[in-house]
């Protein structure tokens, strides 16, 4: 039954990734995503996909680099007046199907804590934006505290390494919602950096 039902819910998303439009066709070379920290332990580490569920997965804390599957690409569309803000992907393998996976935040109300998890598809996701020197961060374009509209954000860093669990309990990367500190205790200050491949 359970075989069946990944079968039937993996099928879904190849449909659903295969008949959407090309909006986000400009794909980047691919890319190692690595922590820079202040702690030593994890300054240096690579992030990898990690299995939260069924066609679901987690950005885990590795020490090596993953070369066969933790590479990344961004994919951004000539479309938009932002070309460098766009999804963040990686490529689902399975015995006979390939499927392009974009990253989105999973939320807990009770929580400031997000988890970025990649989901089969690009028609739900949170997009990401590289610097030149290839930090990775979120564009804001509004700044709540203050009177709005103000249109005066910018480039938000609110990376994470924190033990989370949605599916299984890792240590993964998330994000911290406002400008507050985490309410998880286990989490620790990072900049995720792009290395290309």
């Amino acid at each position: 039954m359970r075989s069946t039902l990944l079968a039937g819910l993996l099928a879904f998303a190849v449909s659903k990734v295969t008949s959407q439009d090309t909006y986000w066709s400009v794909q980047s070379k691919p890319f190692f995503l690595v922590l820079k920290s202040h702690n030593q332990t994890i300054n240096g580490s690579y992030l990898y996909p990690c299995h939260e569920g069924a066609a679901i997965e987690g950005l885990c804390l590795g020490e090596k680099r993953a070369d066969d599957y933790g590479q990344f690409t961004h994919n951004t569309s000539a479309q938009t007046p932002l070309p460098t803000s766009g999804l963040l992907t990686w490529e689902l393998r399975g015995f006979n199907f390939n499927v392009s996976s974009a990253m989105r935040f999973q939320y807990n109300d009770a929580s400031n804590v997000a988890i970025p998890l990649f989901f089969p598809g690009n028609s739900d996701y949170n997009a990401v934006n590289f610097t030149e020197a290839g930090v990775m961060n979120i564009l804001s374009y509004q700044d709540d505290t203050k009177p709005l509209p103000n249109y005066s954000g910018g480039p938000l860093c609110r990376w994470y390494i924190c033990t989370t669990y949605y599916g299984y309990l890792y240590q993964t990367l998330a994000w911290v919602m406002g400008e507050g500190k985490p309410q998880n205790p286990t989490c620790q200050k990072v900049e995720v950096i792009r290395q290309w491949v």
